[in-house]
Formats: C-alpha cells, structure tokens, sequence
C-alpha cells in the first residue's frame, strides 16, 4: 500500500504530516521488515530511508537485544495493541554508527486489506535522561550534604509538614513515631520530641509547647533546651522566601561543659591572683615597715651635724643606703608587675606636653646623674610639635625607668639625651639615647622579658631586670609601642611611640621653668607635730629627725584612738598618720578628725607601708594632704613638713 504509484491524494498528505512529526515513525509488516520511516527517523537514526526500506527493524536494535526482539514482535503480533511511550522499559536504538541512545517506543497496530502492521513513534530520551541523571546527581549530594551535617537538620515545607532531614534529626525524634517521619506534620514531632526534653513542671512544659506552636507564623531568634540526659541543645528555625523552613538543632553540651569549666578555671585564677596580690600587698607592708627604720635612720647618721660621721663610715653607710634603695625598688618592681598582670593597673589618659614631661624628668635625674658624671639633655623639639594622649604617672615612670637605665648602663662622663618626633603621621615617638656600654646583638631577644638584663646579670651594675618588662606593658595600656636599637660598645636607644592627642587645640609650646625658691620655717610660737606610729623604731626614728630641726616639738601616739585625743587637745600645726594601725586604722581617725571643727584643717600627713597605686589614690581622697610611703626619703618629709608649717604658722597671706 506504500508503494508510489499507487499513493493517493489523501495519502500523500497523511504522510506528509508523519515527515513532520517530531518523532520518529516506523511501520513494519508481520515479518519485521520496515514498510516506513519518516524524516526524523532519518535524523535520529543517520540512515537514508532508501536504506530501511524492506530491511529488517533489527538494523535499528542493538545487537545485544536483537534475539529477545524477535520474540517480542512475534507476541505482539499475536495480541496487537496499543501500548504507550514511558511503559518502564529501558529502551536503546543503534545509530548508523553503531553508536547507542536511550528511546522511548509507542506502538500501535494498524490494519490494513493485507494484515496487521505495527507503527512505532520513537523518541529520543537523550536530553531528558541527562537531565533526570543531573537532577538525581544533585539530589544525591544534597542529601548526602545533609546527612553529613554533624547537627540535626530538617527541611518543613510551606504545609509545615517535614520534607526532609537527616538521621541526626531522626534520631532526636525517636522511637515514639513509627514509620518514616517524612510527610509528617510539625506539631506531631514537637510532641514526639517533648518527651526527651527536660521540664521543671508539667505547666512549663505546657507553655514551652503553646509557645513553640504559636511562633511557627513568626519566626525569630533560637530558644535553648535541656534533654533528660543531660544534653543542652539550641534550636533555631528559619523561613524562606519560598516559604519552607529550614530548623537546625545545635548540641551545644560540650561547649557548654567548657564554659563552665573555664568559669571554675576563671574564679579559681582570680581568686588565686587577689591571694597572690592580697600576700604582695601584705609582704611590701611587712617588707617596708623596718626598710623606713633601717633607710631612715641611715639618711639621720648621713644628715647629722652635731656628730659627724668619719668619712670611712659615711663610705660605709652609702653601701647600706645603696643596697636599701635597692631593695626597695625591686619590692616596688615585683608589686608593679604583679598588678598589671592582674589588671590592677588604672590608665587615666589626659592630654600633655612633652616638652614640660621630659625637663620635669631631667631635673629628677640630674643628681643620679651628676655622682656618675653623666649629663643628661633634651634635644630642641621641632616647631609644632603636637600632644600626646598618655597617663601622665605611667608616662613618667616609663621615662624614668629609660633614664635611669641610660644612666647607669653608660660611660664615666658619657651622655643621654632624651628627643621626640612624629613617626607613621598619627604617633609621636619619645626616645632616650645614650653613649653606653651598648648591648650585644645575641642579647636582643631576650630584653623586655623578666629578669633578664642583657648579659649585666654577674656585673657590678645593680638592677631587677623588671623595669623593661613594666615598661612594655605599661605602654601598652597606654595604646603605646616601645623598641630599642644598640650595638656592642656604641651605646643604646630605646623609645616609646604613643598616640598623638588629636583633640588637643594648639601644638606644644616651650614651657619656662622656674625653679622654685626654698621655703623656710617662720613665725614666733613653736610649732608642734603629731604622729601616730604603733612600730617603736619608726617613733625612734622620727623622734631623732625632727630633734635634728630648730624648735619643733613631737608628740607620738601608738594608737589612731589616742592620736584622735591628741589632737583635739594639742591642736598640732601637722599631723604625720600611718595607715595599717591597731584598732581603728588611720583612714578611720583622719574621718573623726576631719569631722570635729576643732581638727578639721590640720594637714595630715600619710606615712604608710601600702604603697600601691591604689593605697595611695583612695589615701589622697579620703584627704590626706600628702601620701608619703615607707621607707621615707627623708628630704621629701623635711621638704612637705617645712611647707605646711610654714603655710600653718603665717596663716593666709593679706
């Protein structure tokens, strides 16, 4: 009925409409040879249709399905009828080439005045396998990627019913649901769930549960729970765009169990630093009580005029001094380490000159420096030179600590010289040179470390080997850096950089300095001192000092109550107070005196073992007048004492 000659008009037209369709069609006869094929079974299949014609259908079958082919066709064949593409069989045609492609077959019998032949519509699945094989791939590694989530994971969708999760969500729900938990709605698993967790009361599991339901509309932050076995787990839910929540459960029990852990560590830590700086605290008071009679009654012999020392035991007692301040400088540097390890330290930042820090810092090392015959000088300053943000009594000390060191550490007749200069455009840089000894280069490494100095450890040279170390960290409190560049016998810088004050108006100035004219005792009424001492040499030692200035007399008491009563009755011009008495302290007896009419401007004076920063800041704002700290330097006291006699004596100026 194929045949050309005898195609009707009709015909022609049908199968001009089979050339167009989109797959491709084959018809084959009860013997299985091909009868037709349309355009795209040329295309799909890269022969010529003149080539199938009359041939076997086989010529489109792999071979490997070739035998088992020819059964199918004979039972179809005796049961023709149709049967539709996608029927769950893997299909494969043979191209020309011999190459292979999935397929898809539609058959369906067509009768015709000759007998039955079968046409065949087939698809080329290529395109779609590949995709359903991409698709599946992507599945595969999300699942996977889910599954590999060390948490629990669960995908809700827009029905909140569970679309997805891995086993460690599924084992969080445990045993109560049967079956797969996918498809499942939310509230069914929060109540599975609801009996792992760990409630104080029925009611609070009742709450926990409404509110657990009534935020699903609005979700927002986490919430944290506690399973029966002991297991802190935080829950967080999270909406998409597309609607579908996506819930992960985090364990957090061992990070927990560490905080806690590293809070115990924590408290024990600081409790053991207040032990270790309530026993500094209690060793520097222990330590500084018989240094103030040792130093003091030295500087006494050194001071007195009416028996003069020989100039061998002068030589002598200058050991005993120098070996005392000593000693009293490596107590203050163990107890200044030992706050700024424990946060003890209080930076006050202001802005200053450093101009006005650096003379102020010369003049106090010019004496040191003066017995070794150093000169100390501060290099001219550049004009504009702007303000740093510093504290001011960190500052010094670290300015202090770089001199002193300079000094010692230097030549007979050698030089330091303290300058200051802009460095990175936002730091100025404070720096201290000399023309020492230096420091060798294999030493570099181990300066600003504790107790170490450079390789001067056996040398004559005294020092702790802590003052660089304070000095690093006192710096960096202040936001400051410090460095240092030597050589081996050319002498050595070293510098701190600290941030320039941008808030500061105008650049520094070149400050005047005046010095200041001495202050004499005057007046025509002796004056009268009370102290109040409870260490018998301290009362010995002070007795001997103030015999040794013109016409004033001394009344000591052992006790703050007795001091009190002293000075109610008495009414002395100044009151010298130690702190750390027995019974009531000195902080307590300044209070009573400064709430009695009678008493309430004496001066008074703190002479006391507690030295710290913080002794002496809560001395001065309770209202001491001066802070003074044992061992005392003797001028210092003479120095206060001849001030505020004088000032007491003259009364306000007209």
């Amino acid at each position: 009925m194929f045949e050309t000659a005898t195609i009707t008009q009709s015909e022609a037209l049908y199968f001009q409409i089979l050339d167009t369709a989109p797959d491709a069609m084959v018809v084959v006869n009860r013997h299985g040879n091909i009868v037709f094929a349309n355009a795209q079974t040329e295309t799909a299949f890269g022969h010529a249709r003149a080539d199938l014609l009359g041939k076997a259908l086989e010529r489109l079958i792999p071979e490997r399905f070739s035998a088992a082919h020819k059964g199918h066709l004979a039972r179809y064949f005796a049961d023709p009828g149709l049967r539709s593409m996608g029927s769950g069989l893997e299909l494969f045609g043979r191209r020309a080439d011999g190459s292979e492609f999935p397929i898809e077959v539609s058959l369906s019998p067509v009768r015709t005045s000759d007998g039955v032949l079968v046409s065949a519509a087939i698809r080329d699945v290529t395109e779609r396998k590949r995709i359903e094989a991409a698709a599946k791939l992507s599945a595969d590694r999300l699942a996977s990627a889910v599954e590999s989530i060390q948490d629990a994971f669960a995908l809700f969708d827009a029905s909140d019913h569970l679309s997805l999760c891995n086993s460690v969500y599924r084992s969080l729900i445990g045993e109560t649901v049967v079956g797969p938990v996918v498809g499942k709605p939310y509230q069914e698993l929060l109540d599975a769930w609801m009996g792992d967790l760990d409630f104080a009361s029925n009611e609070e599991r009742r709450l926990f549960r409404e509110e657990r339901v009534a935020r699903r509309g609005d979700l927002a932050g986490s919430f944290d729970v506690r399973t029966r076995d002991g297991r802190s787990l935080r829950v967080i839910d999270r909406r998409t765009a597309e609607g579908v929540i996506v819930k992960t459960i985090w364990d957090l029990t061992d990070d927990v169990r560490r905080e806690q852990e590293l809070g115990a560590a924590r408290a024990a830590a600081e409790a053991a630093s207040a032990a270790k700086s309530e026993f500094l605290a209690s060793m520097s008071h222990e330590l500084r009580t018989p240094m103030n009679a040792i130093l003091g009654f030295a500087q006494l012999l050194q001071r007195d005029k009416i028996e003069p020392l020989s100039e061998r035991h002068k030589e002598r007692l200058q050991q005993v001094l120098k070996g005392g301040e000593h000693l009293l400088r490596l107590i203050d540097d163990i107890l200044d380490l030992s706050r700024i390890e424990a946060g003890g330290v209080a930076i006050s930042t202001e802005s200053m000159s450093v101009r006005e820090l650096l003379d102020e810092v010369r003049k106090t090392l010019g004496p040191m420096a003066a017995r070794d015959g150093i000169e100390v000088t501060v290099d001219a300053m550049p004009e504009g030179l702007p303000r740093v943000a510093a504290d001011r009594t960190r500052f010094l000390q670290i300015l202090m600590n770089y001199g002193s060191n300079a000094i010692k550490y230097n030549r007979p007749n050698g030089k330091v010289t303290f300058g200051a200069f802009a460095v990175d455009g936002d730091r100025l840089r404070i720096t201290v040179t000399d023309t020492g000894i230096g420091i060798a280069a294999e030493q570099h490494g181990r300066l600003f470390q504790p107790f170490q100095r450079a390789g001067q450890e056996m040398g004559p040279i005294e020092g702790t080997g802590i003052g660089l170390v304070i000095t690093k960290r006192l710096a960096a409190l202040m936001q400051g850096t410090v460095g240092f560049r030597s050589v081996a016998g050319n002498g050595s810088q070293f510098w701190i950089d600290l941030p320039i004050d941008r808030s500061a108006p105008l650049p520094d100035a070149p400050v005047m300095v005046r010095a200041d004219e001495p202050v004499r005792i005057a007046g025509q009424r002796r004056p009268l001192i009370l102290y109040v001492e409870d260490n018998p040499a301290n009362v010995r030692f002070m007795r001997d000092l103030v015999n040794s200035l013109e016409d004033i007399e001394l009344v000591t008491a052992s006790t703050a109550e007795m001091g009190v009563e002293l000075a109610c009755e008495r009414l002395p011009q100044v009151i010298i107070m130690d702190i750390n008495l027995p019974g009531m302290s000195g902080l307590d007896a300044l209070r009573l005196l400064r709430g009695q009419t009678a008493t309430r401007d004496i001066p008074v004076i703190a002479l006391t073992a507690a030295a710290s920063e913080r002794d002496r800041h809560r001395g001065l704002a309770a209202g001491f007048c001066q802070y003074l700290t044992k061992p005392v330097r003797v001028d210092e006291l003479v120095e206060s004492l001849e001030a505020l006699l004088t000032s007491r004596l003259l009364g306000p100026s007209t």
